[in-house]
């Protein structure tokens, strides 16, 4: 019987049973929690995985129209939830950092030197739409940490990769590695990691059941299927520092002498190389890195794309040509660095690069004051009793930065881990103000 039912399931094409499994996934998640708690969370996943409407989707900033209806319409949403109090509707500017509004205006007023002026304006409006998304899922959550209203719509979205491998022409790519249901393995690698970090963060909640423990597992299972050298290595290190928090906060006394014998170890055996080789083992570890998931030290030739981006930036070094005005395939300015390639490149993928080509060595120095303003209101978040929050925070802006290594999702509008960053620092922010206001995070009307 069984049999019979998903054999007439899958035969009636992958994106069919994709939607069944929503019409079945929705009602389900209206019955665990309010819909305003998960609702922004589950459509924002959603606009970032599904494959409809081509194109790659972690890094289009307009895209199909199907997209362009779906992020506004979430950013209306957002905005609602984001004005919604506890008995009126305000805007809770105050919970914005000075320097990401310094980060933000500098977008804006970009778009007067940009050399696309509509594009840059268009996605300048996105960028003010991911913050109303960020507003709103902190202020929807009923904690200090708002990534909790991803955990059943990550739920869903998991399960619904599994089912995927049903059929394998859409879950798997021709080169063997395991995608879900979305466009190519990055982006499915990419979502697993957030939602192994989320499920992790859970697990280690002591108020929180041990169900989250196998979800953690299901996530990096389906992280590591993916092969994707990127998000597995930021996997490993992330892990690592939330685990080494957590074993320093119960055996502190006992680990810290371990760790400075490692580190001691550590400078040793390198010092040693260093004499016998004459060169220390970066290469070498890189080559054999890389070679295990299929990948060479240029990094899919991303070294000789970062090469001919200096020549793009040497020319407005300081402002930079515009927020967003660059990228726009054969057509715009970057047509004489696409033709060069033919994978034809959306992105530098660094996203150092793009934020000094775009908004010039002004726009970094202003991102640069992002990260220590966060930096610090982790730090006092962490001083004030709430460990836990702090490494997760703290984790989420060191994927970030690792991220933008070898792919852009700096100020990237759409792409899932800028809204995960600005959700990070929103909520950073108003854990802060909370805490020395003596007003529990829950209550944030």
């Amino acid at each position: 019987m069984f049999q019979l039912i998903y054999a007439y399931v899958a035969g009636l094409g992958p994106y069919v049973a994709f939607a069944l499994a929503l019409g079945l996934g929705i009602p389900f998640l209206l019955l665990v929690a309010r819909p305003a708690r998960w609702l922004i969370a589950f459509a924002v996943l959603f606009l970032c995985l599904v494959p409809f409407g081509g194109g790659e989707l972690a890094g289009t900033s307009e895209g199909s129209l199907f997209r362009q209806i779906g992020w506004g319409s979430v950013f209306v949403l957002a905005l609602f939830y984001a004005l919604q109090g506890d008995k009126r509707f305000t805007i809770p500017w105050s919970w914005i950092p000075a320097s990401y509004w310094l980060l933000l205006a500098y977008a804006l007023v970009s778009v007067a030197w940009s050399v696309s002026p509509l594009v840059s304006a268009r996605r300048a409006i996105q960028l003010v739409g991911v913050l109303f998304i960020a507003l709103a899922l902190v202020r929807q959550s009923r904690s200090s940490n708002p990534f909790e209203t991803f955990v059943w719509p990550g739920v869903l979205y998991l399960l619904l990769g599994i089912a995927a491998l049903a059929v394998p022409g859409l879950s798997i790519d021709p080169d063997g590695n395991y995608k879900g249901f979305t466009f190519t393995k990055n982006t499915w690698g990419q979502f697993a990691l957030l939602m192994s970090m989320v499920f992790l963060f859970h697990a280690l909640d002591k108020r929180k059941g041990r169900l989250a423990w196998w979800f953690f597992a299901l996530a990096s299972i389906s992280l590591l299927a993916t092969r994707s050298a990127t998000s597995i290595v930021i996997y490993v290190v992330a892990v690592l520092l939330i685990l080494y928090w957590v074993a320093m906060r119960r055996h502190g006394n006992k680990l810290l002498p371990a760790t400075l014998v490692a580190l001691l170890a550590g400078m040793v055996l390198l010092f040693a190389y260093f004499l016998i080789k004459g060169d220390l083992p970066v290469g070498a570890a890189l080559e054999a890195g890389l070679g295990s998931v299929g990948k060479t030290t240029t990094l899919t030739g991303r070294t000789e794309l970062w090469r001919w981006m200096g020549y793009e930036i040497a020319r407005p070094p300081w402002l930079g040509t515009g927020f967003g005005g660059f990228w726009m395939g054969l057509e715009g300015p970057s047509y004489s660095i696409v033709r060069m390639f033919s994978w034809r490149p959306g992105q530098a993928h660094n996203g150092y690069i793009d934020i000094v080509n775009e908004l010039g060595y002004v726009g970094l120095a202003l991102l640069l004051l992002v990260f220590l303003a966060h930096l610090k209101n982790i730090y006092y978040i962490n001083r004030m009793g709430d460990g836990l929050t702090a490494i997760f925070h703290l984790a989420i802006l060191l994927v970030v930065l690792l991220l933008n290594v070898s792919e852009t999702n700096f100020m990237r509008t759409t792409h899932l881990w800028w809204i995960v960053f600005s959700t990070s620092i929103v909520a950073a922010h108003v854990s802060i103000r909370s805490i020395r206001s003596n007003i529990p995070s829950g209550d944030r009307g």
